[in-house]
């Protein structure tokens, strides 16, 4: 029983030292994606933050702006100027997420890639549920939700 209390003891340590050490990049986590999850439309800022965190690429701690500076020198990002404010389309965003999560996509996905043929094969896996159209604007929460999906795809979860 001793060793018990003691092994507990040393695990509530930890965790508190974590705790103070970590809170800040939790903090800072939480509050962008609580900003994601309000925008009407998803910017090219957020839409880096979610894919490039969630494939591990950069730290969640990282700004909407950082993460999209990660996501031009990572890409895909459209040839045009853009800023990390600028809204982003759902093709654009399913581009991103294909690049960065690993799917190798459909035939025409393999022979011509790009926003087009993310968007549809997207909606194939069923990661996207419909309207999807490449040129359609989509909102925090959508996307949240689609990078769910495309996490447990991924991981081989069935999308019915």
């Amino acid at each position: 029983m001793g060793g018990d209390r003691w092994v507990t003891c040393v695990r509530t340590m930890i965790c508190s030292v974590l705790l103070v050490w970590g809170g800040t990049a939790v903090a800072q986590t939480h509050r962008t994606l609580d900003q994601v999850l309000a925008e009407p439309n998803l910017t090219y800022g957020s839409a880096a933050c979610l894919a490039l965190v969630a494939s591990g690429s950069v730290s969640s701690a990282l700004s909407r702006g950082e993460a999209f500076e990660a996501l031009v020198h990572l890409g895909p990002v459209p040839s045009e100027a853009i800023e990390y404010t600028d809204e982003i389309t759902l093709g654009d965003y399913s581009h991103i997420l294909m690049v960065h999560l690993g799917f190798d996509g459909g035939l025409l996905y393999r022979i011509a890639p790009g926003s087009r043929y993310a968007a549809r094969w997207i909606r194939r896996a069923r990661i996207a549920e419909p309207p999807v159209f490449p040129g359609m604007k989509l909102s925090g929460n959508r996307a949240v939700r689609i990078l769910d999906r495309a996490i447990r795809h991924r991981e081989g979860e069935r999308l019915w």
